[in-house]
C-alpha cells in the first residue's frame, strides 16, 4: 500500500510539473517553464519537448534542437516533432535570429531636409548625337507620332469599349488579340486618368520639398536616393518618402479593433492558403520566376522594419499545429511603422525605404554610404569576393548588397548575376573608352545593367506569366513600340529605332517622352498588395548537376536555403549547378491552397513563429487596403454578388464560405488567389492584372531614364546596343558558359522550363505568339 501510495504522489507530481511547465509556455513565461522542469522528476521525453519548445520561441534554435532530438528518441514517430527538430536545425544553420539588416526606425527629423543624392564629382558629357541626319530623323519620328497617336485614339474611341454584361469579369481577351490590345489600351487611358492618387500636398511637393536647383550631374547619372529623377518633383520615387495610391485613400480607412482580426488571419491561412493536396506547380514556368519577382520588389517597394510598439494578437485556435507544437496561444505581429511624417487630417500613409524607380537598387542600395561600401573604387566595377566570384559575406552572415531582407538562395543567385553583369559592362565601356574614369563607368554600368533588368522583366517575365498573345504583344509594345513589333523580326527590334515614333504606343514607352499623368511618381501601397506572390515557392527545391547526371545530388527544404546559409549553399556548389536546379523545377500556381508550409511556419528575429500567410492578410487589413470586392469597385471594376462568382471549383466556394460571412469580407489576397476567371494562359486573376496594366507601364513612362534621357549621349552607343540584344538567356550564357549544355540552350524564355527535345507546348506556350508577332488581325479589326 505504501509503495503505492509513492508511486501515486511521483505520478501526481510529473503530471503537475508537466501541466505548470505548459501553463507557462502559454503565458509566455519560458525561462521559467524551462526552469519548472529542471526542478522535477517528470519523463524525458515529454520535458525535453516542452524544453525544446521553450528553447524554440527563445530562438535558441541550437538547445532546441538537442532537446528536441531528446524527445524523438522517446517518440521516434511523431511527426510533429520531427518538423520542429528539422525546423530548428535549419533557423540554427541560417541565424535567423540575427536582425539582417539592422533594425531602423522611422523619425521626422530622419526624412526631412530634401534629396540626398550622394557626393559626386562634375560628369563629363557623352558623345551627343546632333548631327542633321538625326535632327531630321527625330522629326520625322514626331510627325508619325502625332499621326499614329491620331488614328489610334480613333480607334480607341471606336472600338476600346468592352460589351456591356452581366457578369462581373472583362471580356478584351475573348476577341482577337488587335482588338484586344485596343481594349486593353482603353483601359489603361482611363487607369492613368482614374487611379492615381498622390501621398503629398501638390502644392508642397513630394517629401514636402519644392527646391529645384539640381546638380548637373544628376542630369546624366542616377542619384543615391533616386532623388532628381524628376527635375520638376526633386523627391518623387525618392527612397524615405510615401507610397502613392491607386484607390481613393478618402474612401478607405485602416481596420483596427474586432474588424482587423475578422476572420481570424490564421483561419484564412489554415483553411485557404495551406497545401492540403500537395504542391500545384504552373507547367510553363519555372523557380527562377519565383526568385525574379522578389528580385524585382526589393528594387521597388519595401515598408521596412515593423515597429516596436505592442503586437497584434492573433488567436492560434485549439487544435492549432503550432499551438499543439510551441504551446502558444497567439501569433504575435508587430504593427506596421507608422509614417512620422503624416499630418492631421491626412489619411493614412507609410513610407517607402527604398526608391520606387527601376534603377536596380536592390543591388546598389538607396543611400550614398551603401553604394559606396558596394564598389571596388576601380574600373566602375562592384566589389566581388575574389576567392568565389560571389558576393562578399558580412560579420552578420549574409552577402554585402544593396537590399538585404528576407534573403535566400534564390535571391543571392541574381544578385551575384546581375553583380557579374555590371562588371562585364564596365569592361566593354572601358575598352570603348579609355577616359571615362571610375565614376563614369559606374554611373554609365548602373543605368545599362537597370535597363537590362527592366527589358527582361518587361518582354521576359511578364509574358511567361501571362501566357497569352495579347499580354505579350502588349509588353513588346511598352518597350520596344508597337511598329517596331509589327515590322521587325524578334531578333532585329531595337529599343530606338532609326525613325523612333514619338508616341508611347506606336513608338514605345521607352525612349519617347516623360509623362505622370500628372501625379508625382511613387509605387502604390495597392501595387505591393497585390504583388504577394509567396505561392510561386516550393518547398523544397533539389540540386542538379549540369553534367550527365540526371538524379537530384541533394534536396534542400526552403528553410535551409534562408539568409546565413545561403552563401553556404552558393560557396559549396556551382552558380551553374544552381540556376540549371531552379531552371528544371517548377513554380507554383497562384491558386488557392498553394503557399508554401515553410512560410507558414516561419522564423524571423523577434519571433520563433511567424504565418506570413496570416501577415500579409493582416497587413492589408491594418494599413488599409480595400479587401477584395471593394477594391474592385474602387478600381472601376464590377463588384461581384456572391461568394460564389469567385471560382468555378465548388470546394473552394465552401472553404470560402466556412471563412467568410459573405463577398464583402473576403480578403484580397484570398479573392486574387481564388478567382478562377482568368484569361487563357493567366498565371493570375484580372483583379491584381488591373493593377498590373497601371504600374507596368507607369515605372517606366514616369522615369526619365527610361523616356528622355534614354539616349545615346548618356547610355553611349554600345550601351543601347547591349539592352537591345540582351535577354536573360544571354546574360546566363554570357556568365555561366556551362549552361550551353542545358535545356537554357533549346529555349528562348528562361522563366520557361529548361526542357530537351521538341517542346511540349503546354510547357512553352509563348513559342506560339513568336511566329505571330507580325501578323495585323485585319480581319477582326473591319469587322469590329
Amino acid at each position: 500500500m505504501a509503495d503505492t501510495a509513492i508511486l501515486q504522489s511521483n505520478t501526481g507530481e510529473q503530471t503537475n510539473a508537466i501541466a505548470r511547465a505548459k501553463q507557462l509556455l502559454e503565458r509566455g513565461e519560458l525561462q521559467q517553464a524551462i526552469t519548472a522542469l529542471e526542478g522535477a522528476d517528470v519523463p524525458s521525453g515529454p520535458a525535453a519537448a516542452l524544453r525544446g519548445a521553450a528553447y524554440f520561441r527563445l530562438e535558441q534554435y541550437d538547445k532546441a534542437a538537442d532537446e528536441l532530438k531528446k524527445a524523438l528518441a522517446d517518440a521516434p514517430t511523431d511527426k510533429s516533432l520531427r518538423k520542429l527538430h528539422e525546423r530548428a536545425l535549419a533557423n540554427h544553420a541560417a541565424d535567423v535570429q540575427q536582425h539582417v539588416p539592422a533594425p531602423v526606425y522611422l523619425d521626422a527629423a530622419s526624412l526631412a531636409g530634401g534629396p540626398k543624392p550622394g557626393p559626386h564629382p562634375a560628369a563629363a558629357k557623352g558623345r551627343l548625337s546632333n548631327d542633321e541626319k538625326t535632327k531630321l530623323l527625330k522629326a520625322l519620328g514626331v510627325v508619325a507620332g502625332e499621326k499614329f497617336g491620331h488614328t489610334l485614339q480613333l480607334l480607341t474611341k471606336l472600338l476600346g469599349r468592352e460589351p456591356l454584361s452581366k457578369l462581373p469579369w472583362t471580356s478584351w481577351y475573348q476577341t482577337s488579340s488587335l482588338l484586344g490590345t485596343i481594349m486593353l489600351a482603353r483601359r489603361r487611358e482611363r487607369l492613368n486618368r482614374e487611379q492615381l492618387f498622390a501621398a503629398y500636398p501638390k502644392a508642397e511637393g513630394t517629401g514636402f520639398y519644392r527646391e529645384k536647383s539640381a546638380p548637373e550631374w544628376v542630369r546624366n547619372a542616377r542619384s543615391a536616393d533616386g532623388s532628381w529623377n524628376d527635375l520638376n518633383e526633386p523627391m518623387a520615387g525618392a527612397a524615405n518618402t510615401r507610397f502613392g495610391f491607386n484607390t481613393d485613400p478618402s474612401k478607405t480607412v485602416p481596420e483596427t479593433g474586432e474588424r482587423l482580426l475578422t476572420p481570424n488571419p490564421r483561419t484564412v491561412s489554415r483553411v485557404l492558403l495551406t497545401r492540403k493536396d500537395g504542391f500545384k506547380p504552373i507547367p510553363f514556368l519555372n523557380v527562377t520566376a519565383a526568385a525574379w519577382i522578389q528580385f524585382m520588389n526589393h528594387d521597388w517597394v519595401s515598408y521596412g522594419d515593423p515597429a516596436t510598439g505592442e503586437p497584434h494578437r492573433i488567436p492560434l485556435a485549439e487544435d492549432d499545429p503550432a499551438r499543439k507544437a510551441l504551446h502558444q496561444t497567439h501569433l504575435l505581429v508587430r504593427p506596421t511603422q507608422k509614417d512620422p511624417t503624416r499630418r492631421p487630417g491626412e489619411p493614412q500613409t507609410h513610407i517607402n525605404e527604398v526608391t520606387s524607380w527601376w534603377d536596380g537598387s536592390q543591388i546598389y542600395g538607396s543611400d550614398a554610404k551603401t553604394i559606396d561600401s558596394l564598389r571596388s573604387h576601380s574600373g566602375g566595377k562592384l566589389a566581388l569576393d575574389p576567392k568565389t566570384n560571389n558576393l562578399p559575406v558580412l560579420p552578420d552572415g549574409v552577402e554585402a548588397t544593396g537590399f538585404r531582407r528576407n534573403w535566400w538562395v534564390g535571391l543571392s543567385m541574381l544578385h551575384v548575376l546581375f553583380v557579374r553583369e555590371h562588371n562585364a559592362i564596365c569592361d566593354m565601356l572601358a575598352v570603348r573608352y579609355p577616359h571615362f574614369d571610375d565614376q563614369r563607368l559606374f554611373d554609365t554600368a548602373r543605368l545599362i545593367n537597370a535597363a537590362v533588368m527592366a527589358k527582361i522583366h518587361t518582354v521576359e517575365w511578364t509574358p511567361a506569366v501571362l501566357a497569352n498573345k495579347t499580354p505579350n504583344n502588349a509588353m513588346n509594345a511598352n518597350w520596344f513600340g508597337f511598329l517596331t513589333n509589327v515590322f521587325r523580326s524578334k531578333s532585329a527590334r531595337k529599343t530606338l529605332a532609326e525613325i523612333n515614333v514619338a508616341d508611347p504606343v506606336g513608338g514605345g514607352l521607352v525612349g519617347n517622352a516623360a509623362d505622370n499623368h500628372g501625379v508625382p511618381y511613387s509605387l502604390t501601397r495597392e501595387f505591393l498588395s497585390v504583388y504577394r506572390l509567396h505561392s510561386l515557392l516550393p518547398d523544397q527545391i533539389s540540386l542538379y548537376s549540369v553534367g550527365p547526371n540526371k538524379q537530384p545530388l541533394k534536396t534542400f527544404g526552403l528553410a535551409e536555403l534562408r539568409q546565413a546559409a545561403a552563401h553556404s549553399v552558393t560557396d559549396a556548389n556551382s552558380m551553374a549547378d544552381l540556376f540549371y536546379s531552379f531552371g528544371v523545377q517548377n513554380a507554383g500556381q497562384l491558386v488557392l491552397n498553394n503557399y508554401p508550409e515553410t512560410l507558414q511556419n516561419l522564423s524571423i528575429p523577434g519571433a520563433g513563429f511567424y504565418d506570413l500567410a496570416a501577415v500579409d492578410v493582416l497587413r492589408d487589413r491594418e494599413r488599409g487596403v480595400p479587401r477584395y470586392n471593394q477594391f474592385r469597385r474602387l478600381f472601376g471594376l464590377k463588384p461581384l454578388e456572391s461568394i460564389d462568382q469567385l471560382s468555378d471549383d465548388p470546394e473552394a466556394i465552401r472553404s470560402l464560405k466556412q471563412v467568410y460571412a459573405g463577398i464583402e469580407d473576403v480578403d484580397l489576397l484570398v479573392g486574387n488567389l481564388a478567382e478562377t476567371h482568368r484569361p487563357p494562359g493567366f498565371g493570375f486573376g484580372e483583379t491584381l492584372f488591373e493593377v498590373f496594366i497601371l504600374n507596368a507601364s507607369r515605372r517606366l513612362q514616369a522615369d526619365r531614364f527610361f523616356t528622355d534621357s534614354y539616349r545615346e549621349d548618356i547610355y553611349t552607343a554600345e550601351g543601347l546596343a547591349w539592352i537591345d540584344e540582351v535577354t536573360l538567356k544571354h546574360v546566363m550564357l554570357r556568365h555561366l558558359p556551362e549552361l550551353a549544355k542545358t535545356g537554357l540552350a533549346n529555349i528562348d524564355n528562361a522563366f520557361e522550363p529548361w526542357d530537351v527535345g521538341p517542346l511540349d507546348p503546354k510547357r512553352h506556350p509563348l513559342r506560339q505568339f513568336d511566329d505571330e508577332l507580325r501578323e495585323l488581325d485585319e480581319k477582326a479589326l473591319l469587322q469590329g
